[in-house]
């Protein structure tokens, strides 16, 4: 993202809401660091209370350079480091980086530094990815470093290279995230493109066409047809509607109402190309 596009996201956003927190998160952001330190930067002059980071930890790979950016994010007004630390990341991003990622930042002195865990089935579970992440954790014990334990969910590539790992489950109700994702969002999340988005690839406009304090500030569910339906019937309900008509249902390809909605989506997106984002 341009650092004026995110300046400007957050001008506006701040214009018509009180903003409880703010986070950049993946791809990895420290990639880019001057643009990442900018825009927490203009966090921090809007007086958001909780200013966070989730980053892999490649940034440690050189530990002054590491301080030096740790540093640097402390000054910003960051006050919360969440380092992504598993079995996912272990093959991608060596252990001593986002290790020497975490000591930075507890030498910045930022308020909260955590390692971020995505568990499969559980901490104690025999599959290999649960166990590879157990001992990362005990390897990274001596740090002292709170731990933040997110259970993996079907989505992306993960439907179908970890699907053997997701107990099926019911494809009947509504959207179990109806209230704070649809019909009260608290939480909207931008990508580079523009697109604002309150749920996994569901936009609810483009900032970059419409000002975001506009596109916030006149969201309402039921101007939404399909967001209406998710509300109000979940998502078999999209099936029913007329746009909907050659989707092929097949219940037992569907691991829960979150993988059956992204695949009706999908099929949906020719139709609603400024609904249905890639995520």
């Amino acid at each position: 993202m341009e650092t004026e596009d995110g300046i400007t996201y957050l001008e506006e956003t701040a214009s018509v809401t009180k903003l409880d927190s703010f986070m950049i998160f993946g791809g990895e952001s420290t990639l880019y660091p001057e643009r990442t330190v900018k825009l927490f930067q203009k966090a921090s002059t809007l007086s958001i209370p909780k200013i966070e980071l989730i980053t892999n930890g490649s940034w440690g790979e050189d530990r002054k350079r590491a301080q030096n950016l740790a540093n640097q994010l402390k000054d910003a007004g960051v006050n919360e480091i969440l380092i992504s630390v598993d079995a996912f990341h272990l093959p991608h991003i060596p252990l001593a980086h986002p290790r020497n990622a975490a000591l930075a930042s507890l030498a910045a002195g930022i308020d909260k530094v955590a390692w971020n865990v995505a568990i499969l089935e559980g901490e104690n579970a025999l599959n290999k990815f649960d166990q590879q992440t157990g001992e990362i954790l005990r390897t990274l014990a001596p740090l002292g470093v709170e731990v933040h334990r997110n259970k993996l969910w079907p989505q992306g590539r993960a439907r179908t290279t970890l699907r053997r790992f997701f107990p099926r489950q019911s494809l009947e109700g509504k959207c179990s995230e109806a209230e704070t994702a649809l019909i009260n969002p608290t939480c909207v999340t931008l990508d580079s493109r523009g697109w604002a988005s309150i749920c996994w690839g569901l936009a609810i406009g483009n900032a970059k066409k419409e000002h975001l304090s506009r596109i916030l500030t006149f969201y309402h569910w039921k101007n939404h047809p399909v967001i209406q339906t998710l509300v109000e019937n979940g998502p078999k309900g999209l099936i029913e509607l007329p746009e909907a008509a050659g989707f092929e249902f097949e219940e037992e390809r569907y691991i829960d109402k979150c993988h059956l909605c992204a695949g009706i989506r999908k099929f949906l997106k020719p139709k609603h190309p400024e609904m249905f984002v890639s995520a």
